[in-house]
């Protein structure tokens, strides 16, 4: 709709100042343009605005048939000016239901409003000084509802339509400073001021209600708010005017061209912020050399997720009971695939969500914790949840960088199941695996995290256990040992019982020494057997 606005803003102009049609556009096609302005936002369902434009376009014609009929505007004949009447209350209507935020940027249109307010102590001016009082209350009204054009995002329907009071305001001032130093003189620039800001009015009102901003529209918020001082820079405007017109098109301006830098800096930051995002995402994959847990999936997807929303916390995934910062009121659901998830914040939203933002978050978030799954499926046992050796590989580097970056010993541990063999054999499989289970179950409790517990093949188990000399490993086994013994599986009707063997407990020179640990570890378990089983020997 904007592109045709600039149409008819052209022939505005042309209609305004073309000799033969002048007077003709001076009397009826402010009118028109207000009443068919009017028509339009009612079309287009934005009725307080609508009805504002309707009834000034009444009003306007009322005026040019008193004129023809030589009417004065007086307070006597308040009862024919009623259409303005209503007109300024549905624009008070419509301004009040604009949010905005506390003016400071725009205070500088505050001298415009001030030589209103001025204007109203000048001679008889009769119903007009109603109509000027209003104006200047509806200027001071808009200040804090134009203020949002400066943030960050710019809002080039906002000040389309701002630009359009402003012409219709200061073609009122005019008007009725004019009519205060001796009457208004047919045919004076002013005039085209009504029209065009009826005109930018509706461009603006129904570009904000669509929620869109084009570059048409900037081009005539910026052309409309040239044209103010081009409008009243000439003969015979008072100089008053001229400088309140200059300095109100120069704010404006400047104005302008100040909230499109932030809207196109904004833009900028916006998509640095948002390949932040995405390379945070793609960090979120399992490499090769570790292994990522849940946890670490979460964490990652929620600093990822503060690039682009800063006020995020906190990030769950309740099928899985992770939970990463911490729970707030104030929730965004991530979508997940059916799985409960959530992105809390500190504070409430005071913008919209970056389109896309939670989908790739979900979905990144989804693959990641699928690859955690399947790779946890590869480096663990199904049967006991411990790590198998593929596990031991993977994890084998980051006990030793951790050890040697603290010089803390480290203790091997062999366990073997005695008389294992004799479980299956004689209560079959299912009960031996719920043996496995119930150790395994044992180990994961008695171990801390900078720990190793894997299973090693069979009924063999190794203990890594990081900080513990050979004494404090040993305290470590017979503890566990002590558990095994509790445990009663159905219909074993013994005690079951660990053998064990310890080595090392000093700080490895590398995985070569470690691998001679577990042998000796080995060796230590096997004449623990021969000793005669339930037992612990040290190498």
């Amino acid at each position: 709709m904007v592109p045709y606005g600039l149409g008819l803003l052209a022939l505005l102009l042309f209609l305004g100042l073309f000799p033969p049609t002048a007077p003709w556009s001076e009397r009826f096609l402010t009118p028109l343009v207000a009443l068919g302005a009017g028509g339009y936002l009612l079309w287009r369902r934005a009725f307080p605005w609508g009805l504002g434009l309707l009834f000034w376009g009444l009003g306007d014609l009322g005026w040019t048939l008193g004129d023809l009929f030589a009417r004065e505007r007086s307070l006597g004949a308040l009862a024919f000016e009623f259409p303005y009447i209503f007109g300024y209350g549905a624009f008070t209507w419509a301004i009040l239901q604009v949010p905005g935020h506390p003016p400071r940027l725009t205070l500088l249109l505050l001298p415009v409003g001030a030589f209103g307010l001025a204007t109203l102590w000048q001679g008889d001016l009769g119903v007009d000084r109603l109509y000027t009082a209003w104006d200047t209350g509806l200027l001071l009204l808009l200040l804090p509802r134009l203020e949002p054009i400066f943030q960050k995002r710019f809002l080039g329907s906002r000040a389309l339509w701002g630009v359009g009071f402003l012409l219709v305001f200061m073609a009122d001032l005019t008007y009725t400073y004019l009519e205060a130093q001796g009457g208004y003189p047919t045919g004076h620039p002013v005039h085209l001021l009504w029209p065009l800001g009826y005109l930018l009015l509706a461009l603006g009102v129904a570009a904000e209600n669509q929620g869109s901003t084009s570059f048409s529209t900037q081009v005539v918020a910026l052309g409309g708010v040239f044209l103010l001082p081009a409008t009243l820079l000439a003969e015979p405007t008072p100089w008053p005017i001229r400088i309140l017109s200059l300095y109100a098109g120069l704010m404006g301006a400047l104005g302008l061209l100040y909230a499109q830098h932030r809207g196109w800096r904004h833009t900028e930051e916006e998509r640095l912020r948002w390949t932040r995002f995405l390379e945070e995402l793609a960090r979120l994959s399992p490499r090769v050399t570790q292994t990522l847990s849940p946890e670490a999936a979460l964490l990652g997807a929620l600093g990822a997720a503060q690039v682009l929303l800063p006020q995020a916390v906190g990030l769950e995934v309740r099928s899985r009971r992770g939970l990463v910062g911490a729970r707030t009121p104030h929730i965004l659901p991530v979508p997940l695939n059916g799985d409960a998830a959530y992105l809390y914040l500190r504070e409430p939203l005071k913008e919209n969500i970056p389109p896309g933002f939670l989908s790739l978050l979900g979905e990144r978030l989804r693959q990641v914790l699928k690859q955690v799954e399947w790779g946890t499926l590869a480096l663990t046992d199904p049967l006991t949840g411990l790590l198998n050796r593929r596990g031991l590989e993977a994890e084998l580097p980051k006990l030793l960088a951790l050890s040697g970056r603290y010089q803390a010993p480290v203790s091997v541990v062999m366990l073997d199941i005695d008389r294992f063999k004799r479980v299956n054999d004689t209560f079959g499989h299912p009960v031996g695996d719920e043996v496995l289970k119930r150790l395994g179950r044992i180990l994961q409790a008695s171990v801390r995290r900078e720990d190793l517990a894997v299973r090693y093949g069979g009924e063999e188990f190794l203990l890594l256990l990081y900080g513990a000399n050979r004494q404090a490993a040993k305290e470590v086994v017979e503890r566990i040992r002590a558990r095994f013994r509790t445990e009663r599986v159905e219909p074993i009707p013994y005690a079951l019982t660990l053998s064990a063997g310890i080595a090392g407990g000093e700080v490895p020179a590398g995985d070569g020494q470690l691998e001679e640990w577990i042998l000796k570890a080995d060796y230590a378990l096997l004449r623990a057997k021969e000793a005669g089983r339930d037992r612990v020997t040290l190498a």
